[in-house]
């Protein structure tokens, strides 16, 4: 929860719980179709930041890729808007996670062990969730820590290109390691999105995130995201 919505968030949650009350149990999917009337404003910008930035990227060649999908949410976001607006295009989504949580924490993240295990994911259900909306061509899972996972994919795919990065990890070697393996892959005008960059709780991120910035810095241009939380900062490739 940030600092600077604090107040306003715990009034939010309080006020949803005690409606769920009143509401009372509903059938899954008859909640799911009408999600606008249900959703967080805050989510709708988050939903609405993630499509517009990948948007500004349908031009440019290579895959989409995810790093951190939790229970899938952002993942299965990409992976249906890319059947929306490039339907018969080649580009692939591609999810890094371990799904076992927050688990590979260096000093550069600070405090944010005390959050160990947070956002185990649920495989089976993606996979199911996948299937339902027949994108199991269209998603490509890499079960496993992405320290161990990405590094055999990249020395396997010599010819696998990004154009969308979107880093959600929240710490520091796994940011640090995306970042340095994936800057040659990158095309030109793709991009790194950081779903908590300047964010107190992980700060790991950042200082990843920095010190990318301080070697590869004349080739991007740093773009702050104006109508959402999060993603908080992205990276707009200039050159090689």
């Amino acid at each position: 929860m940030s600092a600077k919505f604090q107040r306003l968030d715990q009034r939010y949650f309080d006020a949803r719980k005690e409606l769920s009350k009143r509401v009372g149990t509903r059938e899954l999917w008859s909640l799911i179709d009408q999600w606008p009337l249900y959703c967080g404003i805050a989510n709708l910008g988050r939903y609405l930041a993630v499509s517009d930035i990948l948007r500004q990227t349908l031009e440019v060649p290579g895959d989409v890729v995810e790093f951190g999908s939790w229970r899938g949410a952002n993942l299965m976001l990409l992976a249906k808007l890319l059947r929306i607006f490039d339907p018969h295009g080649c580009k692939r989504v591609h999810c890094f996670d371990s799904f076992k949580g927050l688990t590979e924490f260096a000093p550069e993240d600070g405090q944010a062990t005390q959050f160990s295990g947070l956002y185990k994911g649920a495989l089976d259900e993606l996979k199911a969730v996948i299937e339902l909306y027949e994108l199991q061509d269209e998603i490509e899972i890499h079960q496993g820590v992405i320290e161990s996972s990405l590094p055999p994919f990249i020395e396997a795919q010599k010819e696998a290109s990004f154009s969308f990065i979107y880093c959600d990890t929240d710490l520091y070697k796994s940011t640090k390691l995306i970042l340095e393996l994936l800057h040659p892959r990158l095309s030109k005008h793709g991009v790194f999105v950081f779903d908590e960059w300047n964010y107190k709780d992980y700060p790991g991120e950042t200082v990843a995130a920095k010190e990318f910035l301080e070697t590869y810095g004349d080739k991007y241009e740093v773009m702050h995201v104006r109508h959402a939380r999060q993603p908080t900062m992205y990276l707009r490739k200039l050159s090689y």
